[in-house]
């Protein structure tokens, strides 16, 4: 959730993802995550998240304006979903390491605690998408046939 909420900084284009990092590792740190970053967070794994983004900034969104329903844009997305989005195509992206299917439970569950409606279903329906482009070897079989589904909001 932390990176989701540094990307979401670093979307509001004051701010570089190396000082938002740092801020977050210094100041932002407390048992709980109460701060915005857990004590017990993994700092490398955050640090590399929210640096990839700002990195291949064009190229995540790209991927995810791609997935989105045909008359959707990106721009029509608020910040925190965008910042949702893209975080975690990063992670689909950046970190082999992590199961495609533990990202998509994920950021559903971060989704969910920024939103109240439909919004999980909706990142996880995207994340689905793009995951079944980046790693297709993850994805036979796997979900059912979701990546037919349309998303059913926006916000």
């Amino acid at each position: 959730m932390s990176a989701v909420q540094a990307v979401f900084q670093l979307l509001q284009g004051d701010d570089k993802a190396g000082d938002i990092v740092d801020q977050f590792l210094r100041y932002r740190t407390a048992e709980g995550g109460e701060a915005g970053m857990a004590a017990d967070a993994d700092r490398p794994f955050f640090a590399d998240l929210v640096r990839g983004v700002e990195a291949d900034l064009p190229a995540l969104s790209a991927l995810v304006e791609g997935a989105l329903a045909q008359d959707w844009t990106l721009a029509r997305l608020d910040r925190l979903m965008r910042a949702v989005l893209v975080t975690g195509v990063q992670e689909m992206k950046a970190r082999r390491d992590v199961p495609a299917p533990v990202i998509l439970s994920e950021y559903a569950r971060i989704a969910g605690q920024f939103y109240q409606g439909n919004e999980p279903g909706f990142v996880t329906s995207l994340l689905d998408r793009v995951g079944r482009q980046l790693r297709p070897d993850e994805f036979d079989g796997a979900h059912g046939g979701r990546s037919g589904e349309t998303p059913s909001t926006g916000t």
